[in-house]
């Protein structure tokens, strides 16, 4: 004769792995990849180039590419919540020309930023009753950013040579790593295949924090205050 004992036990074990393949049903993830054009300049900072009225007063911060990785699970048909990770590369080669005692003269602001994301995840799915679904979303994390850059042109003729090379550009900026906080919204769209594949289709715009290198000697350095972005991506959802 079973014992109570085990009979409680065997109750118990039933209703544990019919609760984890429960969970595991809902559980999916989401791999995609597209375009990150970023939103926000780059400019001086510091008590040198910053303060000059005839500087440039913003360069270009270019565009690039993101791909995300997102591990999330299905609450209910609506609800959808989601840890991601993502990164973002923008290259930027950003020409600008001085004004006043600068008049004609050329900057030429060279760099990438590096952005690194955490977030978690909320997403609201609209039923039409077909395999197509858009949706709403929204997300709080945080961003490790790294900021690079040197300034070329003739502007910087001068003093080319004080980072140690003659090349045509100043590089006296080191780069610098800092982690922001980060947030964004978006919306999208998906179509399932069957009930485990589904490709999607999303736009998010993102703030980063902000992203900046070092300064130099002359106390001068470039940020980008506030990094955002619009991201355009595609990929693909699996559902267990």
């Amino acid at each position: 004769m079973i014992s109570k004992k085990t009979k409680l036990s065997l109750a118990v074990l039933a209703a544990t792995v019919f609760s984890t393949s429960t969970f595991a049903e809902g559980v999916y993830v989401t791999v995609l990849a597209g375009k990150s054009y970023q939103a926000t300049d780059s400019e001086a900072y510091g008590n040198n180039i910053a303060v000059d009225a005839d500087f440039p007063n913003d360069f270009d911060s270019g565009d690039g590419e993101v791909g995300t990785i997102g591990l999330g699970y299905l609450v209910n048909e609506s609800f959808r919540i989601e840890g991601r990770l993502g990164y973002r590369e923008s290259d930027f080669n950003s020409t600008r020309f001085g004004t006043g005692a600068r008049n004609g003269e050329e900057y030429a602001l060279v760099g990438k930023l590096e952005s690194t994301t955490l977030t978690v995840e909320g997403f609201y799915d609209i039923d039409t009753g077909t395999g197509f679904s858009p949706y709403i979303k929204g997300g709080l994390g945080i961003a490790r950013n790294k900021y690079s850059a040197k300034l070329g042109g003739q502007g910087v003729s001068a003093f080319d040579p004080f980072d140690g090379v003659s090349d045509g550009f100043y590089d006296g900026y080191p780069d610098k790593t800092e982690t922001e906080f980060t947030w964004n919204v978006g919306v999208g769209a998906s179509y399932s295949f069957n009930e485990s594949f589904a490709v999607v289709g999303e736009y998010q715009y993102v703030s980063l924090g902000d992203a900046q290198t070092y300064q130099d000697s002359f106390t001068d350095g470039f940020q980008i205050d506030g990094a955002t972005a619009h991201e355009v991506s595609l990929g693909l959802r699996y559902r267990f």
